[in-house]
Formats: C-alpha cells, sequence, structure tokens
C-alpha cells in the first residue's frame, strides 16, 4: 500500500471529473458531501438490466458501474462555486486487468483469490489522499502483486501528470 498527498487540487479534481483520465475504472462506491451527502453503491443491479446489456456485462466479467457512467452525475453534485466539504471514491481495476497483473506477478494463487485492486481517494479538510490497496479472499503472504499495483498507480499517475507527495 502507498499513501500519495495529491499537491495539485484543481488539476487532478479536473481529471477526475471532467477529463477521461480515470474513465477506465471500475467504481466501486462514492460518498460526496455538500448540502447533503450523497452515496453510490457503485456494484451493478442485473435486475434492472435488459438481455442485451446483461450479455455484455457478462462476457465481460464486470459487476460494477464503469467511473464514466458515474462520473456525470458526481461532477453534477460538486460543481459550482463551493467546494464539497468531502468525498471519499473508491476505484477497482478491472477484474480483466487484475487477473493480467497477477499473471505478471507470477502469482501462485488462483484468480478467484484476488478479491480486488484499490485506488481509494479521499478529500477532506482541504486535502486529498489517494491510497492503493490490495484485497484478497484468503491470506496470501506474498506481496508481488501488491507491489506491481502500487507501480502502476505511480506509473499511472506519472503518465497523466497528476502531481503528488509520497507519505
Amino acid at each position: 500500500m502507498i499513501a500519495l498527498k495529491i499537491t495539485d487540487l484543481r488539476d487532478f479534481t479536473n481529471k477526475l471529473f471532467i477529463r477521461e483520465v480515470f474513465d477506465s475504472f471500475w467504481l466501486n462506491q462514492a460518498e460526496i458531501t455538500t448540502y447533503n451527502t450523497f452515496s453510490i453503491d457503485g456494484k451493478l443491479h442485473t435486475d434492472f438490466l435488459d438481455s442485451d446489456q446483461l450479455q455484455t456485462l457478462q462476457k465481460s466479467g464486470r459487476t460494477y458501474s464503469l467511473w464514466k457512467e458515474t462520473r456525470p452525475f458526481c461532477w453534477s453534485v460538486i460543481r459550482g462555486k463551493r467546494t464539497p466539504l468531502s468525498f471519499k471514491i473508491v476505484l477497482q481495476l478491472s477484474k480483466t486487468q487484475t487477473q493480467a497483473l497477477a499473471a505478471q506477478a507470477s502469482l501462485s494463487a488462483a484468480p478467484s483469490a484476488i478479491s480486488g485492486l484499490y485506488l481509494n481517494l479521499q478529500f477532506k479538510n482541504k486535502i486529498l489522499l489517494c491510497t492503493t490497496g490490495t484485497a484478497f479472499n484468503t491470506f496470501i503472504p506474498d506481496k508481488r502483486l501488491e507491489q506491481l499495483w502500487d507501480g502502476m498507480v505511480l506509473d499511472f499517475f506519472s503518465q497523466h501528470q497528476i502531481i503528488f507527495e509520497e507519505m
């Protein structure tokens, strides 16, 4: 796990809420506090979807909304003259990308043992922290996947010119 403090809030929030930088991530959950607290559970409700949508999701293995699908709603909640009091957004790497990273790490555990790779974004008291997280369904002493995920996030931030300080 790494913790990063974002030093250019305006640039980061522009990339998060307006631009497409984070669009490929799944949205696990979001909570935004302005004049109310708005909560989003990113888990998809398949009963709501039509058969074509359901078939597409089953092929991809996606069980959560994409960030790009909920980003406009989140932006509508925070935009305006006043900064939100806080927000917490948990993004998740897709199962396909997670399995590819696990293969790259030569992880001996079954893919089903990996619950997810997460990027936690928390804004409070005018400070934005990003932390990585790795979750497993069983105990795995091997830290290679976690290290690769941390490196991938650092590379992603560098590639998108996101300025941060390591904590």
